[in-house]
């Protein structure tokens, strides 16, 4: 019988691990060599910036320490039931997009029953009809109630986020940082009352808390009632942009010293393959996973795609898939009840 690709992901995930350690020789640090770093466990300390308000709100579904929901998104061309198929087991995490058109809501429902379902947490996130001043004035409630009706399963957790990097899309009226976080809190609050189980999380590009982004104040866009602060993180490199090669935990750090002990969801996040190492993708999964299990890390969705990446695609494959296949099947991924 012929080897199949599922075969090889469960067969080499071990050695595709040990190659791809090997692989990245050298210091572990930024520049220059792609070398990976381990982080030592430790809780992060409050930051002395944006100390947190009180004690750690609890959400539903949330993981026990050390524990994290593991997962990705997949362009809407591809199947996900397929791929889960070659991983072996079914995402313990899975991010999806939508779009605010009339039958948008009832899709996002039905994913999200499809993702509890199979054992995945859905992570899903729509943008809003109006302007984020609008939001938080009230005048969409009644939308907002429509989706929260759908999305309401006692004791299912389910995170929700009100357009995902809202940066892009900053600075017409009504559209300013001050705007997002009102309406990033009307919708906690509305939340709240309508779906406790649903956690409403706020995601931010890793950019507004980058030490190179000089015009950005972080405080402006962080939303303190959120039980859950969401962060997109990629390591930048790319064999023809010509910018450092990161480690996952290197950024992560920029953003944690804003938030204090509010416990992060990554949204998204990925790492480009170089053809001339195949296996320092392999490692740099393994870090990454490292660190967010040891940082307050809950969840973690992996952008398997090249949709929307003009430095190069972050689509698993080789090693790099060989070892996500092995990360889901750990003992510290967490699964839905």
């Amino acid at each position: 019988m012929p080897t199949t690709r599922r075969d090889l992901l469960r067969l080499a995930a071990g050695a595709a691990i040990s190659a791809a350690v090997t692989s990245c020789s050298g210091a572990g640090t930024d520049a220059g060599g792609k070398g990976h770093r381990t982080s030592p466990a430790t809780t992060r300390p409050a930051s002395p910036t944006n100390p947190p308000a009180g004690p750690p709100r609890d959400f539903a579904g949330r993981p026990r320490p050390g524990e994290l929901y593991y997962g990705a998104s997949l362009p809407a061309d591809r199947s996900l039931s397929q791929w889960e198929h070659l991983l072996g087991a079914p995402l313990a995490l899975h991010r999806s997009y939508f779009t605010p058109d009339p039958d948008e809501t009832a899709q996002m429902s039905r994913q999200c029953d499809d993702d509890l379902t199979a054992g995945r947490l859905p992570h899903v996130s729509m943008k809003p009809p109006g302007t984020w001043a609008d939001v938080a004035s009230g005048r969409f409630d009644d939308w907002l109630r429509g989706i929260f009706g759908s999305l309401a399963q006692p004791g299912r957790p389910i995170f929700f986020t009100l357009h995902h990097e809202p940066e892009n899309d900053a600075g017409p009226p009504g559209m300013q940082a001050a705007d997002f976080v009102a309406m990033q809190r009307r919708v906690i609050g509305l939340g709240g009352d309508l779906a406790p189980a649903v956690t409403v999380v706020p995601v931010l590009q890793h950019w507004t808390f980058d030490p190179l982004h000089g015009g950005a104040d972080p405080r402006s866009w962080i939303v303190e009632e959120a039980a859950v602060l969401g962060v997109d993180v990629y390591n930048p490199w790319s064999p023809t942009n010509g910018k450092l090669w990161r480690t996952f935990g290197s950024r992560v750090d920029e953003v944690t010293r804003w938030v204090g002990d509010t416990p992060l969801a990554i949204g998204e996040y990925g790492c480009r393959q170089d053809p001339a190492d195949p296996g320092s993708v392999a490692a740099w999964l393994r870090d990454a996973a490292d660190y967010a299990r040891t940082h307050d890390i809950v969840s973690m969705s992996y952008f398997n795609s090249g949709q929307n990446s003009p430095d190069g695609s972050t689509e698993l494959y080789g090693p790099a898939e060989q070892t996500f296949a092995e990360l889901l099947g750990s003992t510290w991924v967490a699964r839905p009840d």
